[in-house]
C-alpha cells in the first residue's frame, strides 16, 4: 500500500474520537480555533515522542498508555457532568483544553508508535496525524453548533456524557 494513503487512512481512523471530542466541547462552549489547535499541537507533540522514542519501546506499552488516555477522558467527562451548569463560554479554558487535547492525542501518539515499529519512522507521520486532528476536532466543533444540538442550549451535562462514553469506548476496544 501506497505510503501515503496508508498515513492518511491511519490519521483518519485515529482522529474520529477527537472529533467527538471537538463536538461535547461545542456542545458546551462557541466554536474556537484554540481547542482544536492545541490538540492536533499535542498530537504532534506526542507524536514526534513516540517516534523519536519508537525503537526504545516495545509495543505493550501502548495498551497502558490508550487506557490511560480513556481513562483521563472519562475523569474529565465527569467532572464535566457534575460541575454546576455556567452559561456557554465564549471559547473552553486553557486548562480544559490542554487536558482533553492531550487524553485525545495520547491514542494517536500509540499509533504512531505502531507505525513506526512497522518501519514507517518519518517524521511525516506526526504532521499527518496533527492535520487530522486538527480538521476532524473542528469538524465536531462546528457539527456541535449547527446540529439540532445547538438549540437546545449548550450544556455541560451532554459534554460531560459524551466525553466519558469516548472514554468508555476506548476502553473497551
Amino acid at each position: 500500500m501506497n505510503f501515503y494513503i496508508f498515513i492518511s487512512v491511519t490519521a483518519i481512523a485515529v482522529s474520529l474520537d477527537g472529533m467527538l471530542a471537538g463536538f461535547a466541547m461545542g456542545v458546551k462552549s462557541k466554536f474556537s480555533c484554540r481547542f482544536p489547535l492545541i490538540a492536533a499541537v499535542m498530537t504532534f507533540l506526542l507524536c514526534a515522542a513516540a517516534s523519536l522514542l519508537g525503537t526504545l519501546v516495545s509495543g505493550h506499552f501502548g495498551d497502558a498508555v490508550c487506557s490511560a488516555g480513556a481513562v483521563f477522558l472519562i475523569l474529565m467527562g465527569a467532572v464535566n457532568f457534575f460541575r454546576k451548569e455556567s452559561p456557554v463560554q465564549s471559547r473552553p479554558g486553557l486548562k480544559e483544553s490542554f487536558a482533553v487535547g492531550t487524553a485525545v492525542a495520547a491514542d494517536a501518539a500509540v499509533a504512531n508508535l505502531s507505525v513506526c515499529l512497522m518501519g514507517y519512522d518519518s517524521m511525516l507521520v506526526p504532521l499527518f496525524f496533527a492535520a487530522a486532528h486538527f480538521v476532524m476536532v473542528s469538524l465536531g466543533y462546528l457539527l456541535a453548533n449547527v446540529s439540532p444540538l445547538a438549540r437546545l442550549r449548550h450544556t455541560g451535562k451532554i459534554a460531560g456524557a459524551l466525553l466519558a462514553a469516548v472514554g468508555i469506548l476506548k476502553l473497551l476496544q
